[in-house]
């Protein structure tokens, strides 16, 4: 949003800045360009053509800018293509940032009026001096960590889904249905139990084939989880002998060494953050979580809306279940201790205590591993390395 009251002494401050928001669809990325200095606006639908796709024909467009001795800063949405064109565009010698669209405050009145093009002349008109909540670009590292952690959770998530489907199967027949989920091996000793009683004949064809049809997707998938859950651990290893060889410890390292931090927990938290240094604060670092108030107040009004929810549900699942794990295991904790009161009660009172001591906990946790204070009261499961 351009306000008239500061667009001259920016233009007085910045010379040749050019602002290009990119609303990147399927088949069209809609960029719109301001250059500050003249006021002049243009825009431009960006479609694969004569051979070219629509990425090179904006990075052509950014690089032209950038000869011509153009301060360049870009906008586009967090969305499908991720942090590729980020890369790309820094290094033509851009600036370029990633927003959350829903963070950003937009003034209408009357109907919602969307297009593409109004994406892109909006992200273009932005100033970066206005303090946008810009996504934090990772490192490939980072990034490519990430994309470890997920798969191994879609891996997971595809072995649960299985088993339910075949579970609803089973309980559509005549058939004494399993207890709980099951490996591809147990469901093909079952499988062939049933086959040698007779009691798959009852069954219709299909119904039969589609049985064994999943059960080998499901020992694939447990092949592809336990192959992932290898290289992850080989990666670990690495990560280890790195920190010894250069003498100092990992993230996973300075969070496990706590009793009721598991590998799981401290590698999810880690790879899934990155670098832990991004984050001003301790409360900063807890407000990516999602797990934060969010008040409102409006002239006498004044309520609390629960908790923001921004970020990745998995973090903040995760959040939650630590803080779980340390009360069991941490019971002598300051921090345990407490709440402990309001944990002991039922209902609402203990689900607000118990996210208000995650929230604390993941505080205390980011000062332990950015400055190692210590957690009072807190048991050291593994020692730190001399």
């Amino acid at each position: 949003m351009q306000r008239k009251g500061n667009i001259v002494s920016r233009e007085s401050q910045v010379d040749n800045l050019v602002t290009v928001g990119v609303d990147m669809g399927g088949a069209l990325w809609a960029t719109a360009i301001h250059d500050w200095n003249s006021g002049r606006n243009s825009y431009h639908g960006l479609r694969d053509k004569d051979g070219k796709s629509k990425e090179s024909l904006l990075y052509e467009k950014i690089r032209d800018l950038v000869l011509a001795g153009h301060r360049v800063q870009v906008f586009y949405e967090a969305g499908r293509y991720g942090y590729a064109p980020v890369r790309i565009m820094q290094a033509l010698g851009a600036e370029a940032s990633i927003l959350p669209i829903n963070k950003l405050k937009v003034i209408m009145c009357g109907k919602t009026i969307k297009t593409d093009k109004l994406d892109a002349k909006f992200l273009g008109g932005l100033h970066p001096d206005d303090q946008l909540p810009a996504v934090y670009i990772p490192t490939l590292d980072e990034e490519g960590r990430r994309d470890a952690e997920r798969e191994l959770a879609r891996l997971r998530s595809s072995i649960g889904r299985i088993n339910a489907q075949l579970l609803a199967i089973i309980e559509r027949t005549e058939l004494k249905t399993p207890s709980g989920h099951r490996s591809s091996d147990n469901w093909l000793r079952e499988i062939a139990a049933w086959d040698k009683s007779g009691e798959l004949k009852k069954l219709p064809r299909f119904m039969v084939l589609r049985l064994k049809n999943m059960v080998e997707e499901l020992a694939l998938a447990e092949k592809h989880l336990n192959d992932w859950q290898a290289i992850i651990d080989h990666q670990m290893e690495k990560d280890r002998q790195d920190g010894q060889k250069n003498n100092v410890q990992t993230t996973v390292e300075k969070l496990e060494k706590f009793k009721g931090i598991g590998d799981v927990i401290s590698r999810h938290l880690s790879w899934e953050i990155g670098d832990f240094s991004r984050f001003k604060n301790g409360k900063k670092f807890s407000s990516y979580f999602g797990i934060t108030p969010c008040p409102f107040a409006s002239g006498t009004m004044n309520r609390e809306q629960g908790i923001s929810k921004n970020g990745r549900k998995s973090l903040r699942k995760m959040a939650i279940e630590l803080a779980w794990l340390w009360r069991r295991w941490q019971p002598e904790s300051k921090l345990t201790m407490k709440w402990e009161p309001m944990l002991k009660q039922k209902g609402r009172a203990r689900k607000t205590a118990i996210v208000a001591m995650a929230r604390q906990l993941l505080v205390a946790l980011w000062r332990h591993v950015m400055y190692n204070d210590p957690i009072e009261g807190a048991i050291i499961n593994k020692p730190e390395r001399a």
